[in-house]
């Protein structure tokens, strides 16, 4: 059984150190509960056991706090919660418990998302690549892209793509549109979206 190392108090947590285990940070309030001492035996399961029986009520209200702010993935939320120092097994107990009761669904949650980013200019690319980043899974991600349909998608291209023209406007034509098509690209948009917008602004990249 690992021992107990080292003891760190940070920020209103408490960083616990043990041999082979790595380091788990608990909230001082549960510490406090849960005490342990350098040198003593850690049994860390049982003591994940104890902490997330202390930490449960305090979690859960922390989590609906963090929902009344703003919206939030099941990932995002249990990041939210690890770094304020819940441990891993209260942290599944909470999210199975807000999922019971719909206050996470990460289906409703990319659908959101994507109306919002539906309506500005960008890439249905980078916008998977947001919803991989909080979480998403490939189903949800890919059942919310309909708002992302190719008309949309042209003109979001063209949109940016005509903001942008301004940044490149003292460059020759030919680099021009190489520095856009570079841009657009880095948003999130195909090529063949990308190329069809930069047609429709031929005008703009004539010698």
């Amino acid at each position: 059984m690992p021992i107990v190392s080292e003891l760190r108090e940070k920020r209103g947590l408490v960083e616990i150190l043990a041999e082979g285990e790595g380091t788990l940070r608990v909230r001082k309030v549960h510490f406090e509960k849960c005490p342990l001492r350098v040198g003593e035996d850690f049994d860390v399961e049982a003591y994940l056991s104890r902490v997330a029986a202390a930490q449960f009520a305090d979690g859960y209200e922390a989590a609906l706090t963090q929902l009344d702010y703003c919206a939030r993935s099941a990932k995002e939320l249990q990041g939210a919660l690890r770094r304020r120092g819940y441990v891993e097994p209260v942290i599944e107990a909470i999210t199975a418990r807000l999922t019971e009761n719909g206050l996470i669904d990460d289906a409703r949650y990319a659908q959101r998302m994507a109306e919002i980013q539906s309506s500005k200019p960008v890439g249905v690319y980078a916008f998977k690549r947001r919803l991989r980043a909080k979480g998403i899974s490939e189903e949800d991600a890919e059942a919310s892209l309909a708002a992302f349909d190719d008309a949309q998608q042209q003109a979001a291209a063209l949109a940016a793509a005509r903001k942008l023209r301004r940044k490149y406007e003292a460059l020759p034509a030919r680099e021009a549109r190489a520095k856009l098509s570079q841009a657009l690209a880095r948003r999130g948009f195909s090529w063949d979206v990308i190329t069809g917008a930069l047609d429709e602004m031929t005008g703009d990249f004539e010698e």
